[in-house]
């Protein structure tokens, strides 16, 4: 009997609402599910990033993987070779990769998304390598520099006078003016 007491305040109360009213609680009911349905796929969907992942594993005898030492301005350099410009020249991509220390006169130099410097080795006209650099230098052509950076291999330019020039390319770490 209080079943049917409920179910007739219920009605009651239902049959007391508005058509307009019970348009908006329709309406409201049925966002609020679609938010509920949206969330929840959206949770099936996503990665499970948290700590209850299958994929987890909890071995702890894993070894943390070794963190590699940051090398010193002092170090990279210490790790650079004297090369010559005649052994670099005669094949750069069979050195590429390898680190460099070369010393030389700035011919050319424009700085934009970095510096890019083409540089005679040792001041002998001719001996000349391309240089980029990410950062900017106080070096103006005719400056001594000495760039310390990785051999790229082969560059090859138009010259404004239309010529494809191929030079060596270092990809420098770190340049010194007046060294």
């Amino acid at each position: 009997m209080a079943d049917d007491t409920q179910k007739q305040e219920k009605e009651t109360w239902w049959s007391k609402q508005s058509s307009k009213e019970k348009i908006v609680i329709g309406a409201v009911s049925v966002c609020c599910l679609g938010i509920i349905l949206i969330v929840g796929i959206g949770g099936l969907l996503s990665p499970d990033n948290g700590g209850n992942s299958s994929d987890y594993s909890s071995n702890s005898d894993t070894t943390p993987e070794p963190v590699e030492p940051v090398e010193t301005e002092s170090e990279y350099k210490a790790s650079c070779k004297t090369i010559s410009f005649k052994e670099l020249n005669k094949n750069p991509d069979g050195h590429a990769g390898e680190r460099v220390k070369l010393s030389g006169r700035v011919i050319q130099i424009m700085e934009g998304y970095g510096t890019d410097i083409r540089m005679d080795v040792n001041d002998n006209y001719g001996d000349t390598v391309y240089v980029t650099y990410d950062g900017t230098t106080t070096a103006l052509e005719d400056s001594w520099i000495t760039v310390y950076g990785e051999v790229y291999g082969s560059y090859t330019y138009e010259s404004q006078a239309g010529w494809q020039i191929t030079l060596p390319l270092i990809k420098a770490k770190y340049v010194e003016v007046g060294q």
